[in-house]
């Protein structure tokens, strides 16, 4: 036996998660299949191939389960048409800029229906009765408590869909004529609970029903091992420094998320999110660095970025007057913020609440929402989402709400204020500035025509009456959605596009799923159903069971 010399011809990257030295291990573990990281991807692998009958060892460097996002969504084949399901890979691929693998696309609409379903059911949600009437998409009282697993956890909202007629979202349109492609996207949480908290519960679940699930935390895999030309396990280091070969008769799953936190591989791959905050902690590259020492591919420059916000203050995208930290305005507000991120790459820094360690003088992504206490009088069809009432806006506040439900209190960011220059000592904006932004704001709407930047004309709503608001929006890096090349069946693939025999890549650390600058934002959750479904197909494939 021999470890696998440590090798990254193409790449500037860290190897700080890489021993570069011959192991000796103190201790060898016998399993069928050894999965590397307890998230999204990584517990449905482990779970699936436990309840498979084969001896499972899951390896996590946290001290726990860490999976992020609330929503996970599956193609359902039963509501949809053949031909709808087949545009819908051609409109996710149109979306994508042409560069996904649609055999990857394939894969989920084959495969994410029965993944969704297993996770819900093994976190402890009803999943027998979730879409079969469409009753969940009506986010009626019965659903919700069908939903529920007996203690907080539940699906408590749906952004479920179909895909049929002509679809339309701002400059795009499709048309799926008379053909159907229905989409299932629950809600778990609610927040501050999240998926990961689903995973924990799958995890526990899963080893005491199966007892073929080992899970060692604080345990990272450092280098892989190989055998007889395939990879045949993994070396993991435990809390106290020792040394662990962990064999793997039938495959090992590397499925250790993205490399937001990796600064060197950001610049390399996706220097798009450099200058911006990341959302989440420790995701640093370290199953790409990996698969690459196996012979594994990147997917090419110019990986996909995942950008939103959804914490600070109203939830979705309202075209309000959008300024930026200097008190300017900087867009069309109609624009989505699917792309905020790209239009915020040119705007100030600001140093605010969740600013990464990396940005010490600041980091890009700030810019802050205007608008009056007229808002609830506006048109019913003024807002993409439809008006959020002020006893929900209510809890956004900082502080006006003991206790509030379904957000993260350290975001808070939404501020009302009698007059314009509070808002602007609230928001940390230049008052002049702002001032002179709205007067020319007032301008343009009382003309009922945005010569500066194009928003139409039915989103133009001047800002004149007391009490104002304004929101301080921080978009963060919510992930980076590319990695090293896999075919349909979650396989690394060398150069030459033959697969690595014994190494498996799910989640976010395989492609080509996506391939476009922005991950598309069509269909809520399919990031989290993706992840579901191809650590299910890594489990399967390397069990013979597909």
């Amino acid at each position: 036996m021999s470890a696998l010399p440590f090798s990254l011809t193409d790449a500037e990257v860290s190897a700080s998660c890489c021993e570069l030295t011959p192991i000796t291990p103190a201790e060898t573990r016998e399993y069928d299949i050894v999965v590397v990281g307890a998230g999204a991807a990584g517990v449905p692998a482990a779970g699936w191939a436990a309840e498979s009958g084969a001896k499972t060892a899951l390896l996590q460097k946290e001290q726990n389960v860490v999976s992020q996002g609330n929503c996970g969504s599956a193609i359902i084949r039963s509501r949809s048409t053949e031909a709808g399901i087949a545009k819908w890979i051609h409109h996710t691929n149109s979306l994508c800029d042409w560069r996904a693998d649609v055999r990857h696309l394939r894969a989920y609409a084959d495969h994410s229906e029965e993944a969704l379903m297993w996770v819900l059911n093994r976190c402890g949600l009803t999943a027998e009765t979730q879409y079969g009437d469409g009753s969940l998409v009506d986010n009626n009282a019965e659903s919700a408590k069908l939903l529920n697993d007996g203690d907080r956890l539940c699906a408590f909202r749906s952004t479920s869909g179909c895909f049929t007629g002509l679809w339309k979202e701002r400059g795009n349109t499709y048309d799926y004529g008379d053909e159907r492609c229905y989409f299932f996207a629950p809600w778990i949480g609610p927040k501050p609970l999240n998926v990961g908290n689903a995973m924990r519960k799958i995890v526990d679940r899963v080893k005491e029903s199966t007892g073929n699930l080992d899970v060692f935390y604080s345990t990272p895999a450092v280098q892989l091992f190989s055998e007889n030309g395939r990879i045949a396990g993994v070396y993991g280091k435990d809390a106290s420094g020792k040394y662990i070969l962990f064999r793997a008769a039938k495959g090992v799953i590397l499925a250790t998320g993205d490399y937001t936190n990796n600064p060197e591989m950001v610049r390399r791959w996706c220097p798009d999110i450099a200058d911006f905050d990341k959302k989440q902690f420790g995701k640093t590259g370290d199953g790409h660095v990996l698969a690459i020492s196996a012979g594994a591919q990147m997917e090419p420059l110019g990986h996909t970025k995942m950008m939103h916000d959804f914490d600070s203050a109203l939830m979705f995208e309202e075209p309000f007057l959008y300024l930026n930290m200097n008190g300017d305005r900087f867009t069309n507000e109609y624009t989505g913020f699917v792309y905020m991120g790209n239009l915020l790459k040119y705007q100030p820094r600001y140093h605010g609440s969740m600013t990464d360690a990396d940005h010490p003088d600041g980091g890009r992504g700030w810019y802050c929402a205007i608008y009056d206490d007229s808002y609830m009088s506006w048109d019913d069809d003024s807002f993409v989402a439809g008006k959020v009432p002020p006893f929900v806006m209510e809890k956004f506040i900082p502080g006006a709400v003991e206790h509030p439900q379904g957000v993260f209190p350290k975001l808070l960011d939404l501020h009302r204020c009698d007059t314009l220059e509070e808002l602007a000592k609230e928001l940390d904006i230049p008052f002049d500035r702002m001032k002179a932004s709205i007067d020319r704001y007032n301008a343009l709407c009382e003309q009922g025509c945005d010569t500066d930047f194009g928003k139409p004309a039915k989103y133009l709503h001047k800002i004149e009456k007391a009490p104002f608001w304004g929101a301080r929006k921080h978009i963060r890096v919510s992930a980076e959605v590319s990695g090293v090349i896999t075919n349909e069946n979650a396989q690394a693939l060398r150069a030459d596009g033959t697969p690595i025999a014994g190494l498996y890549c799910a989640g976010n650390l395989g492609g080509p799923f996506y391939g476009g600058n922005d991950y598309p934002f069509h269909q809520t959750g399919l990031s989290l159903g993706r992840c579901y479904t191809f650590g299910m197909i890594a489990a399967k494939h390397a069990l013979g069971l597909m």
